[in-house]
């Protein structure tokens, strides 16, 4: 073979030699190392040498001279405890005064006195172990063990001192120090590696070649992973074809067998010089070589390819490799795929990447994994590269070709909108592999859901786990718990219960009940009882049973509401399910127990408070507040029950409570005694909102039918209806509108993902004419897009979707500014738009609503839209009665169980007509509280009259 060839040493050539002299440093000198810049390695001039200071030469005279026997003694013995102590500047000064009289300590003295200063891995200590060896190597070297060299040559390496290790080695060379090549080569290599300093090592490499030729001294040798370092820094470094093949030649001289990455350096240079006979020669030498695998080869050929420019050839290369069959040999790097990518985009080439996909996947197997393919390479790079719209551009254009795209193509690009949190662009790619034929697995499923989630884009996290369910994928728990988790997270009961009631029935879910219980929990939280009710009938429905965690989520949520009889009714119903063996049944532990008794002693419901008791004693259920006996509970009760009808307002009830009336009056706060003075009157404001009958501000106030959905709360106007609370932005008392808010409800500059709006049917309200409803970024399989139900208005509306698309807060639902409208919908309700309407956007499958009641006198800038929803309040609730007490100076209100007519006047008194001639009486005007509280009836006064 041709590198097996006879040949002598050649030095490398003298223009190689001149080109790196002039970055050596040279060696310092040998006598300078008392000075701490020695690693500056800077030639000093004759007038900065310390060793040609007169003054210096003749305190070392003087120093000589004086140096007695015991002086050296005392020294050595100083200098070997001061390393036992590790005294190190102690130890330094005995050795300079050593050396200064050209004497040494003995021979492991001086070594551990290196090995100390080699180890402590700071520079002012490396610095002296340097001066040290090369003083010693310069006056004794027999001193000097060929490990303390190695060791400080290590310290060199972890410190990246490049110059002073390459002087070292210089030095030992020059003084005929010969080391074993294995105990200094790999260090030396290292250091030029880490600085790429290819240039000083190859000197050094010849010298040492040289030394061990003309020595004949084998273990001077450099081995193969030195002589590697040589040719590389030919090949990369300066490029040379001849002097990279006279480092080949000095291989075959010292016998050293090339490896992989030898015909690896070959190749990319003779790639970058063109010289295809010489690569063609190194395929053939390869070949004979056997070696197992041949993608350095290959993978250094590609790179001198797309170096010079040569695309054609790269890609003939990278399908050379296909075609051998075997997939080891083209298993490329992601370096090598990011130098092609490179190559190809700076000359604007995508269609020659896409064609070089298309034209792999001809050759690779049908079972090829996916992260094994050239498409899934060339992809992965684009996308590590920060290329994800160039990747997207390749899969375009292989599309446009007519071509069959696997999916090793599409996984990197998920994976990039995934962390890109681009997730209705991933749902609408994951379509688009479906529709294809191919089938993503769980792991990629779970992690786009999981962006998804992250995102707040849950309308992508339900698209894609729908298509899971009909990829007929099995393992679905993963996904299923991150999404219930994340919308738990984000309090979105709404989109929980649609989410659980549409997978509820697949085999392959496993619901349980604390399912059903986060959501009934969650909708408790946030006041929406009549979902979390709706969601309990649901959950029975399907024969779930609900526990103790149910119950108490929603007695909570009627305590939290003041909805104390509901809490009553629950108790008559789940008394009979109490379990007593612990097994089956509900199970009547002491949280569930407190819960009934605080809820039941607020809203005056004392009998039930009472067989809360008896049947906790007889579960033995122990209850911190109620251990007492049955006469001291008694007047816990009294005493509670006084509280709350002093606090309601009820004086013909508290005389019932005779003597303990003046006590119980004592514990009042300066706060209750005040909301005892009877001043009950009517605001005619909240907030900066102008309040009038038929709404009211106050408990009592107001039309009673529109009492249950209007209330002022800490300054703001409430509308409650069964999907939720919205603050209600504005009155039109002329035209009887109101304009509500819902804090989910997009707008031009936030869009976000929405649930549900709900208007009950029982309401005085209804959605007027003016609201133009619109359904944000759809799925296409939409029921809105049923084309025999006409859900979505054609025509000049249409422009509304084109406007909403055109915000910057579009992004907030996952899709491009300016994008196509095809996703929006301006949706005409099949049920109309009066009372009773649902707007449900998670089962209408959008991602997020908005309601436009006008155009501020500018159709084309959405930021200057009227969003918010505006409803008509029936405005035939005037009655003659309550004009009389207005104009009376009255305010028209609501009094007793019937919610009869009573006129608030501004003393605090209510009468049946109007304040005319009233004098000062405690108002009759009930709150809720009271409302629900005597809504027992007559037992109450009759069980409370046992205990006075």
């Amino acid at each position: 073979m041709w590198w097996r060839k006879e040949a002598s040493f050649m030095l490398i050539r003298k223009k190689f030699l001149c080109s790196s002299s002039s970055t050596s440093p040279e060696t310092p000198s040998l006598y300078s190392f008392l000075q701490p810049s020695i690693f500056s390695l800077k030639p000093k001039s004759p007038q900065q040498d310390p060793t040609n200071s007169p003054t210096q030469q003749q305190q070392q005279q003087q120093q000589q001279q004086t140096l007695t026997q015991d002086n050296i003694t005392s020294l050595e013995t100083n200098l070997h405890k001061s390393l036992l102590t590790n005294n190190t500047d102690e130890a330094w000064k005995s050795f300079k005064s050593l050396t200064a009289n050209s004497l040494f300590p003995s021979k492991p003295v001086t070594n551990s006195l290196i090995a100390h200063l080699s180890s402590l891995q700071d520079n002012h200590n490396l610095k002296r172990a340097f001066a040290s060896v090369v003083y010693v190597i310069e006056k004794n070297p027999k001193l000097l063990d060929f490990q303390t060299v190695h060791t400080l040559l290590g310290s060199m390496r972890n410190a990246n001192t490049a110059a002073p290790a390459f002087a070292l080695v210089k030095c030992m060379f020059k003084n005929r120090y010969f080391m074993p090549f294995e105990l200094w080569g790999g260090f030396l290599v290292d250091i030029c590696r880490k600085n790429s300093n290819f240039v000083a090592f190859l000197k050094v490499f010849e010298e040492c070649c040289r030394i061990a030729l003309d020595e004949k001294l084998d273990f001077m040798k450099p081995n193969i992973y030195a002589c590697n370092a040589a040719l590389e820094g030919c090949c990369y470094g300066l490029q040379s074809v001849s002097d990279a093949e006279k480092v080949i030649e000095t291989m075959s001289v010292l016998g050293v067998r090339p490896n992989e990455s030898s015909f690896g350096f070959l190749a990319y240079l003779y790639a970058l010089k063109g010289l295809q006979e010489k690569v063609v020669e190194l395929e053939s030498l390869i070949n004979e070589f056997g070696f197992s695998s041949q993608m350095v080869f290959y993978s250094s050929l590609i790179s001198g390819y797309v170096k010079l420019g040569n695309l054609e050839s790269a890609s003939r290369t990278i399908l050379l490799c296909l075609g051998g069959g075997n997939m080891e040999q083209s298993d490329f790097s992601k370096e090598t795929y990011c130098e092609v990518v490179k190559g190809f985009l700076q000359n604007g080439n995508v269609k020659g990447l896409a064609n070089l996909i298309i034209e792999a996947q001809k050759l690779e197997p049908s079972g090829i994994v996916v992260d094994r393919s050239v498409g899934f390479g060339i992809i992965s790079a684009c996308v590590n590269l920060g290329l994800s719209d160039k990747a997207h551009s390749i899969l375009d254009e292989m599309n446009a070709c007519g071509c069959s795209v696997g999916l090793g193509v599409y996984v990197p690009i998920l994976k990039a909108y995934c962390k890109e949190h681009r997730t209705a662009e991933a749902t609408q790619l994951v379509m688009d592999i479906s529709s294809s034929g191919l089938q993503l697995d769980v792991g990629n499923y779970d992690a786009l859901i999981e962006a998804s989630i992250t995102s707040q884009d849950f309308q992508s996290a339900f698209s894609l786990f729908r298509d899971m369910r009909e990829a007929r994928i099995y393992d679905l728990k993963g996904s299923y718990l991150t999404i219930m988790t994340g919308l738990m997270e984000n309090h979105r009961p709404e989109l929980m219960a649609a989410f659980l009631d549409e997978v509820v029935e697949d085999p392959r879910v496993e619901v349980k009940t604390h399912d059903w219980n986060s959501i009934i929990h969650a909708f408790c939280k946030a006041g929406r009882l009549e979902d979390a009710k709706r969601t309990l009938r649901r959950m029975i429905f399907l024969q779930f049973e609900p526990n103790d965690q149910t119950y108490l989520s929603l007695i909570n949520g009627y305590v939290t509401a003041e909805q104390y009889f509901s809490v009553l009714m629950m108790w008559h119903e789940i008394k009979r399910k109490i379990s007593t063996d612990g097994q089956k049944g509900i199970k009547f532990e002491h949280n569930l127990v407190d819960a009934f008794l605080y809820a039941l002693v607020k809203g005056g419901f004392f009998d039930a408070v009472m067989q809360v008791v008896e049947k906790s004693q007889e579960m033995k259920v122990f209850v911190d507040k109620f251990l007492f006996n049955e006469h001291d509970v008694a007047n816990f009760l009294v005493e509670n029950a006084y509280c709350f009808l002093a606090r309601s307002h009820r004086m013909d009830w508290l005389c019932f409570l005779g003597r303990k009336r003046c006590r119980i009056l004592t514990k009042f706060t300066p706060t209750e005694k005040k909301i005892f003075s009877f001043n009950g009157t009517c605001r005619d404001t909240c907030g900066t909102i102008s309040v009038k009958y038929p709404f009211g501000a106050e408990p009592g106030c107001g039309h009673p039918d529109f009492a249950r959905y209007i209330k002022c709360v800490s300054g703001t106007l409430e509308f409650s209806t069964g999907s939720g609370i919205y603050n209600i932005s504005s009155i039109d008392y002329p035209s009887n509108t109101i304009v509500v808010t819902d804090p989910f409800m997009s707008t031009c500059s936030l869009m976000q993902n929405s649930g549900s709006f709900i208007l009950d049917k029982a309401s005085p309200f209804t959605i007027t004419q003016d609201n133009i409803i619109v359904l944000l970024g759809c799925s296409s399989t939409s029921p809105v897009f049923d084309p025999y139900e006409d859900l979505c208005a054609t025509g000049s509306r249409l422009r509304v979707c084109r406007g909403m698309y055109s915000c910057k807060g579009v992004s907030g639902i996952g899709l491009r500014q300016k994008g196509p409208a095809s996703t929006c919908c301006v949706y005409e309700s099949p049920t109309g738009l009066g009372s009773g309407y649902a707007l449900d956007v998670p089962r209408l499958q959008c991602s997020s609503y908005t309601s436009i009641y006008g155009f501020g006198g500018n159709e084309g800038d959405p930021m200057k839209w009227n969003y918010g929803i505006s409803l008509q309040y029936n405005d035939s609730y005037n009655a003659d009665a309550c004009k009389d007490c207005e104009s009376s100076g009255g305010s028209c209100g609501f009094t007793g169980l019937d919610g009869s007519f009573a006129c608030i006047c501004r003393n605090g008194r209510n009468t049946t007509t109007n304040c005319l001639g009233q004098g000062y009486a405690w108002s009759g005007t009930w709150g809720p509280k009271i409302q629900t509280m005597w809504s027992t009836g007559g037992f109450l006064l009759l069980w409370m009259t046992l205990f006075i």
